[in-house]
């Protein structure tokens, strides 16, 4: 797990992730409706069991910024995290190309954001992973060929998910 060194101007106060948006794009699907929670309430967003991949990823944060790495089929972990302020949309993935996204690396400056996924022939991981006050984890698989076909994320209040 990384720590993220995220920035943001010295006047401002300190504030904590309190909703997350996510949508992604599925194979010969295309992009899905957006689905939003507060702080939590997990939102998932694909189709799990059906059989689309996940080729792309956007994702929203109000009250933090937010940062995610792609790990794509053929060419591994991205070389570097795509980071959006409080409010802003980052997306990670090759939406249309046909490379399925097998891994997603996570993190909020302030906070707490946790992830799970939906695994072709795996299923739901039994385990949610979170990054805490930016540090870093990370969802699905590398390595093994298999795609997601949906992913979970909850930001989780002060006292807990």
């Amino acid at each position: 797990m990384a720590t993220l060194f995220l920035s943001s101007p010295a006047s401002a106060a300190p504030q904590t992730a309190d909703n997350i948006c996510v949508k992604v794009y599925l194979h010969d699907v295309g992009w899905q409706d957006q689905q939003c929670g507060a702080a939590g309430n997990a939102v998932t967003a694909g189709s799990p069991g059906a059989g689309h991949q996940v080729e792309a990823m956007t994702a929203t944060v109000t009250g933090s910024s937010l940062c995610l790495m792609a790990n794509m089929q053929g060419s591994g972990w991205d070389p570097s995290w795509s980071c959006a302020g409080d409010g802003q949309s980052v997306t990670i993935g090759k939406a249309g190309q046909g490379l399925r996204l097998e891994a997603v690396q996570f993190g909020v400056q302030s906070g707490v954001i946790c992830g799970n996924s939906f695994v072709t022939g795996v299923g739901w991981n039994p385990n949610w992973y979170c990054g805490v006050d930016g540090g870093t984890n990370s969802i699905g698989t590398t390595g093994q060929d298999q795609p997601m076909e949906a992913v979970g994320f909850e930001i989780c209040r002060p006292e807990g998910c």
